[in-house]
């Protein structure tokens, strides 16, 4: 396992301990672990180090576009963005899938375990349908990531679990 992939499960599953704990997560966590991942792209030279960069700048903007819709925390974001920078390019668009199929099993857990999965189909058609704005119950969504990024590793490790892309 490469370091980036053993600082990618340990950070992410810090991050998702503060989550469940306190519905935040730590700047200083984010990072430390931005510039971590940095770090361990450097034995690879410059172009591994910018292609890293590049991956979590881009998650960044992405991910704020999704926090000023209301569909994800400031904290989740900045996680998503580290986790990408460790996953690196093309790895990242895998890691994301991962993470986003981990995000839609943790809010239908959540939402069977609540009794409320009528409204959780309701309000995912008429975002569907509309793009309504979601009124959706926070979920301590770090849980989503780390499980993600999990799946990316393992996957990464085994082949034949990778989700095709």
């Amino acid at each position: 396992m490469s370091t980036a992939a053993v600082v990618l499960v340990l950070v992410t599953c810090a991050a998702a301990a503060f989550d469940v704990r306190t519905r935040r997560i730590p700047n200083a966590l984010t990072g430390a672990a931005a510039i971590a991942a940095l770090a361990v792209q450097v034995p690879a030279g410059a172009p591994a180090v910018l292609l890293s960069l590049a991956a979590m700048v881009a998650a960044f903007l992405a991910g704020s576009l999704a926090f000023s819709a209301g569909w994800f925390g400031g904290g989740d974001v900045k996680l998503v963005a580290v986790c990408c920078a460790l996953a690196g390019f093309p790895g990242a668009f895998s890691l994301v899938l991962y993470v986003l199929v981990a995000g839609a099993i943790l809010a239908v857990v959540t939402a069977l375990v609540r009794g409320r999965f009528l409204a959780l189909v309701r309000s995912t058609a008429s975002v569907a349908a509309h793009g309504a704005p979601v009124q959706a119950t926070p979920l301590p969504y770090a849980i989503a990531i780390a499980g993600g990024s999990i799946a990316y590793v393992v996957s990464s490790a085994l082949p034949v679990l990778r989700l095709p892309l």
